[in-house]
């Protein structure tokens, strides 16, 4: 854990005074329509799906091919690949930086509020599907199994609260997957024009200091794609994470990563705000997790409301520990907890880490965030337009 200090030296952007909407407020808030069609930009993402390849310098030459007993609905699409048989597009930088160095190259004007677009609906409770969670299975002699592939429920404090999501209204729409190089699982928001959120440990640092990574996003992911179209995604340019300075090292604390985009989904779906955590808000379930949990029921979204923080570690360089009882499993990590304080502004305070089995007041999931998270978008935002 980290130490726990009040003071930090980084932009602290929390008042006591301030609350998030309760989830009842919530409810009672009606949805704001859309008022217009995506932009062209968002329609053409929409029905174009992008492919990357590598192909030793010489241009591929796709053949496109009926495939039989479908008619003219159903075609293939072969492209020839080079010898490392990628399919990715590469990123290009991930570094991880000093607070000094951030602190010395952020605009003292830049606001870390959310943003939507006219076009797009706002809910302010999200349409859930029903369940569709697998029951163990019972044996012979009385025993129950769970199948194959259902694992990881370390983090779950039964019963499994979570629903599944299938939308695109704002700011549900902007939580997504995210894979990497590494073939690993997680997830991420959008946080900025071209910016994404997530957790430091879902960057493949070791393939980025080989020099050959790549970081996929998918906003609204469900079943393969995103909701808002099949090709509105978008692979990561660039990485900024953070070494905090001091004896602490790389703790849970500090496990999140700005992620620049080569295409800006942000401004094109809005963005999530941010929001240093204060720990008059302890034991107030006001705060929403979502994410993407692998190996379960869920073909889209995670989402569980009404999670209260047990407790909030902090010290002086930033980093923050939220302990809470929300129910996460792998693939969850990166995704955001939030609230929305005020109408139309959902502020992220912190991104799921992990689960820690023995602690004090009993196992709990942690979460990252605190003035540092909030320093680092603010870096983003100065800095990757």
């Amino acid at each position: 854990m980290l130490t726990k200090k009040r003071k930090t030296h980084l932009r602290y952007l929390a008042e006591e005074s301030e609350r998030p909407l309760t989830p009842y407020e919530l409810a009672q808030r009606r949805p704001i329509f859309g008022t217009g069609e995506p932009p062209p930009e968002m329609a053409e993402l929409a029905n174009r799906q992008r492919i990357h390849v590598f192909a030793d310098g010489a241009r591929p030459e796709p053949t496109v091919h009926r495939v039989d007993g479908h008619g003219d609905r159903l075609w293939r699409v072969d492209v020839p690949v080079g010898p490392e048989g990628q399919v990715a597009l590469p990123g290009s930088t991930a570094l991880r930086s000093e607070p000094a160095e951030l602190l010395s190259e952020i605009d003292p004007h830049m606001g870390v509020g959310s943003w939507r677009p006219e076009w797009n609906d706002l809910f302010y409770v999200p349409r859930v599907l029903p369940s569709r969670r697998q029951e163990p299975v019972r044996r012979m002699h009385g025993g129950r199994v769970r199948l194959d592939g259902v694992h990881g429920l370390e983090g779950v404090f039964d019963p499994d609260d979570r629903s599944e999501l299938n939308e695109t209204s704002f700011p549900w729409g902007n939580v997504g997957k995210i894979i990497n190089s590494e073939a690993q699982h997680g997830s991420g928001v959008l946080i900025g024009d071209r910016l994404v959120l997530t957790a430091g440990h879902a960057v493949p640092w070791a393939d980025a200091a080989a020099g050959n990574w790549w970081m996929r996003f998918v906003p609204a992911y469900y079943n393969g794609q995103s909701l808002h179209g099949a090709g509105v995604e978008s692979y990561v340019s660039d990485v900024r994470g953070y070494h905090p300075s001091g004896p602490n090292g790389d703790t849970v604390g500090y496990d999140w990563a700005i992620c620049r985009l080569y295409e800006p989904l942000g401004s094109q779906l809005g963005y999530f705000g941010a929001k240093t955590y204060t720990s008059a808000w302890n034991g107030q379930p006001w705060w929403i997790n979502m994410g993407y949990p692998i190996n379960m029921w869920f073909r889209g979204a995670s989402f569980q409301g009404g999670i209260p923080v047990i407790e909030a570690d902090d010290d002086i360089n930033g980093g923050l520990e939220i302990e809470h009882q929300g129910d996460c499993t792998p693939g969850n990590s990166g995704g955001p907890m939030f609230a929305f304080f005020g109408d139309q502004d959902p502020r992220v305070i912190a991104v799921q880490y992990g689960y820690q089995a023995e602690d004090e007041g009993g196992p709990v999931n942690i979460a990252a965030g605190g003035a540092g998270m909030v320093t680092l978008i603010l870096w983003g935002r100065s800095n990757w337009p």
